[in-house]
């Protein structure tokens, strides 16, 4: 009897405890304010770019998968409308206007956002699972993962011309003149797309105006020499003047039906040319540079924040750092990679996922080529700069604008806004 008593009376010991533990909030769970505990669900809002076809399926199923493991977070996936001759960049300033950029953002240019103070320091929890990232420095975005870009073609054209990858910038301009003669686009641009614009912006800008040291050099022969080559490409009937009226996601059906030969774009869009054209047969090369060498670019422009507005919400930004860590775990980034055609930035190795553009592209790596992390956009990049060089891209490229004229704006845009970024620094 004495047993039982003892018995009893540590049941209930132990069941008043437990109650006392849960509802202070203690127990597994019982601060989510999920549905199972009788809370309140957290809505959470993800803002992301909707130009790539491919990447509003990742993140569709990423969300899905979100709240398959978290049932009291609802995720409402929200992409900005895309709007000729506007940068998502700007896309993002009307969300701020409109008091609509929360939670999780998607981002260009992160600088503008956080030195404005519209982003939120990143916890350590997410941050610790970035590679390179400095755990003294404040972190306010973290790369989705990196890339790069170069020239997509269509090896089998190439294969019954005869031509062969080039090996100098002259080499280039032969092929696409063999192309040209026979009849196809040698080179198809999505220019109604600013961003697109960037792509062959980024290439300019590190073979014309970086020095040995990387440094840029705004300089009015380096300006006018860049510009006027890339022009020629439209005089010399490389770059036809149609595709001034083409969205980057028309390139991706120019190229899988042979009507252009070459785009300069990155791995992400080999998978959607082929699912268009399952017989074409891709290859990508890195475009050497007039002074012979060949530069690749390291491409992480692409980054996550959390608003300063989520902040102010413990629980929502709560939900938002544990939505970018599942982004990155095991599983769920493998998947991002495979089908985004992208390199990891985590700190934890990522199961091998190779894909065969992103083996195309490692054996265009192969060959002596400088890899290069400085592109316009970069922290380096005065804030609004990127949008305007892209559109000054497209008038040398189509317009009548003297070069001069257009090499003066641009230099004269860089450094009015960079001293004005300067002075806010200090």
């Amino acid at each position: 009897m004495k047993a039982g008593r003892v018995t009893v009376t540590a049941f209930f010991l132990w069941l008043g405890l437990t109650l006392f533990i849960f509802a202070c909030g203690l127990l597994p769970g019982a601060q989510t304010g999920g549905e199972e505990d009788g809370g309140e669900p957290i809505g959470l809002r993800v803002v992301y770019s909707s130009g790539d076809i491919r990447w509003i399926g990742s993140m569709e199923w990423v969300a899905e998968e979100f709240m398959k493991k978290y049932p009291q977070i609802q995720v409402t996936l929200t992409a900005p409308a895309d709007v000729p001759g506007q940068s998502f960049t700007d896309r993002l300033k009307v969300l701020i206007a409109q008091d609509e950029f929360y939670d999780v953002v998607e981002l260009r240019e992160a600088v503008q956002f956080s030195d404005a103070g519209y982003l939120a320091p990143l916890p350590g929890s997410l941050t610790d699972l970035i590679d390179g990232v400095d755990e003294h420095e404040l972190c306010y975005a973290i790369p989705r993962y990196t890339t790069t870009q170069g020239i997509v073609y269509n090896r089998e054209l190439f294969d019954r011309l005869g031509l062969s990858i080039p090996q100098n910038y002259e080499d280039f301009l032969a092929v696409c003149d063999s192309i040209r003669r026979n009849g196809v686009n040698p080179v198809a641009v999505g220019g109604t797309d600013i961003w697109h614009m960037g792509f062959w912006g980024n290439y300019l800008y590190q073979n014309y105006l970086l020095d040995e040291n990387n440094e840029s050099r705004w300089e009015r022969e380096r300006v006018v020499t860049m510009l006027a080559d890339f022009r020629s490409l439209n005089r010399r009937g490389y770059i036809d003047d149609r595709f001034f009226s083409i969205s980057d996601s028309q390139t991706i059906q120019e190229l899988a039906s042979g009507n252009a030969a070459m785009l300069y774009s990155g791995p992400w869009i080999m998978d959607q040319v082929t699912a268009l054209n399952p017989q074409m047969d891709l290859g990508f090369f890195y475009l050497p540079g007039r002074d012979g060498r060949v530069r690749a670019m390291v491409d992480d422009s692409v980054t996550w924040g959390i608003s300063a507005q989520c902040k102010e919400d413990e629980k929502r930004f709560e939900a938002a750092a544990e939505f970018l860590k599942f982004f990155y775990s095991e599983g769920i980034y493998e998947h991002i990679l495979t089908r985004m055609n992208g390199n990891s930035v985590t700190v934890r190795p990522v199961r091998d996922q190779e894909t065969m553009a992103q083996k195309t592209v490692q054996q265009a790596g192969e060959r002596d080529v400088i890899f290069c992390s400085r592109f316009v956009g970069d922290e380096e990049t005065p804030d609004g700069f990127r949008s305007f060089y892209a559109q000054c891209l497209q008038e040398a490229l189509w317009g009548d604008t003297g070069l001069e004229e257009i090499a003066e704006e641009l230099e004269n845009r860089w450094k009015k806004q960079a001293d004005g970024q300067e002075g806010r620094k200090k």
